[in-house]
């Protein structure tokens, strides 16, 4: 049932003709997350918060089974958010981790020069990403956790029952609840912005990922309607878990492009928090690939990846030569004779900084705090990477 029924006609899962209008969206940015905020809201009141903190550093690695020791709130809490909704198509849900299985590689990249800039350039969301402490060490830990959930989903069998990406999306969902818990109080949170993390911007957000193949065109890749319904459908699972509301998931991917049109039209807006973020980020990147062979490459990938208006929100820099090098790319690509897998050249080219990408994370180092990161062997198996299942960085 949708948190706000007033404004959403008929069930949950139904198709929906509307255009995602002003006053349907405003409201929904008052909105945090009906299951989970109530459980944040126990587990202070009962001076519980040492054992959660202990149970989201494990919980990724409990792949079946609940911690016996946790409150009672939060058992329940799990219990009742690792279902799948009735309308769910287990094989397309298959289909999409198989297709992230062949290109996750510019997938990862998309996450970076597309996905998360696009978070940024939302104004208004942005400031939350701003005020829970340093630019720097919050965007490298985001970087870390946001890889490691869109691993943890599209590994094959990792959004079964128990698996691994459901306990994940558990943890993002419950830490957006203590994030939550913990900004609403701060007095410099400004009442125009929102709820913390709220309903609009978790649909944005979402829209990041289930578009990924639509992005991806403008580096050459294609795939077919089927694919891109299966791949959209894949997230639409992923955000019930992730407690979005009904009526914020849309059907298909040319719904989810009206929403996404809806939410940037009213969101996108320059902003410090937006261009600090983005250029943490950059720096980010630059420091995860060795060398400076690529150093030009994030900001010009941002630029083509990235609508106008998003693109100009965040970035304060010109255009460098590394986007001078797209076109050609695009070109050579076109020319490629049809009988040749031409995507399959893109994915080795394009693949080349995301894969630099990905061993970064692994070897760069995170001070005397470690976070785990895991890429599940199907996926290492898929990608041809040789490296540890599993690093603290």
């Amino acid at each position: 049932m949708s948190a706000i029924t007033s404004i959403h006609g008929g069930k949950a899962g139904e198709s929906t003709t509307h255009r995602w209008t002003d006053a349907l969206l405003e409201p929904f940015r008052s909105v945090g997350d009906p299951v989970a905020d109530p459980v944040v809201e126990s587990i202070f009141a009962n001076n519980e918060a040492a054992v959660v903190t202990r149970m989201l550093r494990s919980l990724a690695a409990n792949e079946h089974l609940v911690p016996a020791e946790m409150p009672d709130a939060v058992e329940h809490y799990l219990n009742q958010t690792d279902d799948w909704p009735a309308w769910a198509e287990p094989e397309k849900v298959r289909i999409g981790q198989r297709l992230f299985g062949r290109y996750g590689m510019q997938m990862a990249l998309a996450l970076f020069t597309w996905s998360l800039p696009s978070c940024y350039a939302c104004a208004k969301g942005a400031q939350v990403l701003t005020s829970t402490g340093r630019i720097d060490k919050y965007v490298n830990h985001r970087i870390i956790e946001t890889s490691q959930f869109l691993l943890d989903v599209m590994a094959e069998g990792g959004l079964e029952r128990g698996g691994r990406g459901v306990r994940t999306a558990q943890k993002i969902r419950l830490l957006h609840a203590t994030i939550r818990y913990h900004v609403r109080h701060y007095p410099k949170w400004q009442p125009e912005w929102g709820t913390p993390i709220n309903q609009e911007d978790q649909a944005i957000t979402l829209l990041t990922f289930a578009l990924l193949p639509r992005t991806l065109t403008k580096l050459g890749l294609d795939f077919t309607p089927e694919e891109e319904d299966a791949f959209f459908h894949c997230w639409r699972v992923i955000g019930h878990i992730l407690g979005i509301d009904a009526a914020l998931l849309p059907r298909d991917p040319n719904e989810g492009q009206q929403l996404w049109d809806a939410i940037t039209r009213r969101q996108v807006a320059p902003s410090e928090a937006g261009r600090t973020l983005t250029h943490a980020l950059i720096n980010y990147m630059k420091e995860l690939v060795p060398g400076t062979m690529f150093d030009g490459l994030p900001a010009a990938l941002i630029r083509e990846l990235c609508d106008k208006p998003i693109a100009q929100a965040i970035l304060t820099e010109e255009p460098d030569w590394a986007r001078h090098l797209l076109e050609p790319m695009r070109v050579f690509f076109n020319l490629t004779d049809e009988a040749q897998d031409s995507s399959g050249i893109v994915a080795r080219i394009s693949g080349t900084f995301s894969r630099k990408l990905l061993e970064g994370l692994y070897s760069i180092e995170r001070g005397d705090k470690q976070l785990m990161f895991h890429i599940p062997q199907s996926l290492q198996d898929a990608w041809g990477l040789d490296t540890p299942a599993t690093r603290h960085v």
